[in-house]
C-alpha cells in the first residue's frame, strides 16, 4: 500500500461525536469535503457504527458513495453485501487484505475513533486530515480511541474552508529504528 490517509470532522478540541455518538454539531461541508477528497483515493475504510450513521442519515448520503469503494470493519457483520462497492472485513488484517488483492494503492480512512486507532497502532497511516468544526464538547468520543500509541506529526498545510472549518493535514512522522 502506498499511501494511508485518516480524515475526520471534529470540534476545536478534536471530539468526533456526542458521548451518545451524536454528530448534530458538525457541518454538512464536513460530508463534501470527504466526498471531494475520496476522488483521489481507491477506498473509503469505515466502522460498522459510522456506516449504519451514515444509512440513517438517508438515501441521499448513501447514493454519494455509489461509486466509492468501501471497506466496513465490523465482528457481528461479515460477508454482507448491501450494494455492490461495500465489502465487510472481520479484521484489520483482513482489510489489507482486501485492500490488496484489490489492488487499493491509496486507502482513505474516515472513524470512528476506534478504527482510526487501529490504523495507528499499526504505524501504516502516512497522513491525517482533520476538519475542525467552530465548536466544543466538553465530553464525547475523541478521534482515537484503544490502546496507547504516540505519533509525532508535521504540519503539510492548512486550509480557511468555507463555514468556519479550519482544515490541518498533517504527515505521520514514522519512527527510526
Amino acid at each position: 500500500m502506498k499511501k494511508v490517509t485518516i480524515e475526520m470532522a471534529c470540534s476545536i478540541n478534536g471530539l468526533i461525536a456526542t458521548e451518545e455518538g451524536n454528530e448534530d454539531f458538525l457541518s454538512n461541508r464536513g460530508w463534501q469535503i470527504m466526498i471531494e477528497l475520496l476522488k483521489d483515493y481507491d477506498v473509503l475504510i469505515w466502522g460498522r457504527k459510522t456506516w449504519d450513521h451514515v444509512k440513517s442519515w438517508g438515501k441521499e448520503y448513501v447514493e454519494d458513495l455509489k461509486n466509492i469503494n468501501i471497506i466496513i470493519l465490523s465482528q457481528s457483520r461479515d460477508n454482507t453485501n448491501e450494494l455492490p462497492n461495500v465489502k465487510y472485513a472481520s479484521s484489520i488484517e483482513k482489510c489489507l487484505a482486501i485492500c490488496e488483492n484489490s489492488q487499493y494503492e491509496k486507502i482513505f480512512i474516515s472513524g470512528g475513533a476506534t478504527i482510526n486507532n487501529a490504523f495507528m497502532e499499526k504505524g501504516i497511516v502516512d497522513s491525517i486530515i482533520l476538519n475542525y468544526n467552530p465548536f466544543v464538547l466538553n465530553k464525547g468520543i475523541p478521534l482515537f480511541s484503544g490502546n496507547y500509541f504516540e505519533n509525532q506529526l508535521k504540519l503539510e498545510k492548512m486550509v480557511r474552508e468555507k463555514e468556519d472549518i479550519v482544515q490541518v493535514h498533517y504527515c505521520v512522522v514514522r519512527k527510526k529504528r
